[in-house]
């Protein structure tokens, strides 16, 4: 049988830092097993990071990839990937959409808008079955944020989490179930 890809896209920042995106990407790769080949890109300029590259680094990894594809995205890298998705032009079924979390750049949000997505992202997102994580206390980025994401992405499955994570560092248990019940 062979592995199931999964696309790892990391937060900004190092991802070798202590509280970096690459512990949650380390973790997800022991606790997926041999039957998940997990892929986690160092994205450029990850300290100062901006749309297009972090989009040119993730269309370049999917094209590497046949079949379908699970997406996991931590932070502002699941705010790129949720753009470049809305964008339309990644036409290979995904399985999967994992965001963990994810801040909200538009108007409601940080409002910024090189990274925001538009407000019908829920329409123009391949079909595939779509989850949120997001700590009720998590120090950097707002839970109200992933309402907002409720709110734009009807079919979504969000799963608050308790505590103070953001970057999940010992691990997300519930993520990983929720890959491993994807059909094959």
């Amino acid at each position: 049988m062979d592995s199931r890809p999964v696309l790892f896209i990391q937060g900004a920042g190092s991802m070798h830092e202590p509280e970096g995106s690459g512990r949650l990407a380390a973790y997800l790769a022991s606790e997926l097993g041999a039957d998940y080949r997990l892929v986690a890109p160092e994205m450029p300029d990850a300290d100062n990071p901006h749309y297009q590259p972090w989009r040119d680094r993730i269309e370049q990894e999917l094209e590497a990839i046949d079949g379908k594809v699970i997406l996991i995205g931590h932070s502002f890298g699941g705010s790129v990937l949720l753009k470049y998705l809305a964008e339309g032009s990644y036409r290979k079924p995904v399985q999967g959409l994992f965001l963990v979390s994810v801040p909200n750049w538009g108007p409601n949000g940080w409002a910024y808008d090189e990274f925001a997505v538009p407000n019908d992202v829920g329409s123009r997102l391949p079909v595939s079955s779509i989850f949120m994580y997001h700590s009720r206390d998590d120090p950097e980025v707002p839970f109200a944020h992933l309402a907002h994401y409720q709110d734009h992405l009807p079919t979504v499955t969000a799963r608050p989490i308790d505590g103070t994570e953001h970057s999940f560092v010992e691990g997300l248990p519930t993520l990983v179930d929720d890959i491993k019940s994807l059909p094959r």
